[in-house]
């Protein structure tokens, strides 16, 4: 009987599977943070204008659309206007990442799409090229790159006669 009763409370326990704790859920592991793809257009006419900040005989002002398509995001280091006559460089001007932040333009979030209207100022009248170069941080790792904006991709070129006399503020940048 002895051994009949100890098979019965071995067996019952064994029943019980050491204590009735339910199986530990297995937590997804999530998505990898993806790398800012970062690509720059014109969005618009260019408009020439006088500029109001001495130093300067023009301001170009450069509607320029900013698109982020993989998910990931990046911080806006700069934006430069380089001016060529013959090949040769003549004139850079740059936006810093302070003008930027100020303007309130610093981060391009995952898959954002948006217009800046970027103004540079410069002296040069005699070239036959420009080229325009945006310069970003990578939020997932640091990585530094740049996209070039296509010149031909800006609709049109207007003069305005009303001198652009925001050096760099909310709208335009």
């Amino acid at each position: 009987m002895r051994k009949v009763l100890a098979s019965v409370v071995l067996l019952s326990l064994a029943g019980c599977g050491g204590g009735g704790s339910s199986p530990t859920a297995v937590v997804p592991t999530p998505a990898p943070v993806p790398y800012a793809a970062i690509t720059a257009t014109g969005a618009g006419a260019l408009v020439l204008h006088p500029s109001a900040v001495r130093a300067f005989a023009v301001a170009l002002e450069t509607p320029i659309r900013i698109t982020e398509s993989s998910g990931g995001s990046a911080d806006w280091g700069f934006a430069r206007m380089q001016i060529f006559n013959r090949g040769l460089e003549v004139e850079r001007t740059e936006l810093t990442a302070t003008d930027i932040q100020r303007a309130g333009a610093g981060r391009v979030d995952g898959h954002s799409n948006r217009v800046h209207r970027v103004i540079f100022r410069f002296n040069s009248s005699n070239f036959d090229r420009i080229d325009l170069t945006l310069g970003f941080s990578d939020l997932k790792d640091a990585r530094q790159f740049t996209t070039s904006v296509p010149f031909s991709s800006f609709t049109e070129v207007e003069l305005s006669l009303t001198p652009a006399s925001v050096a760099h503020s909310r709208t335009p940048l």
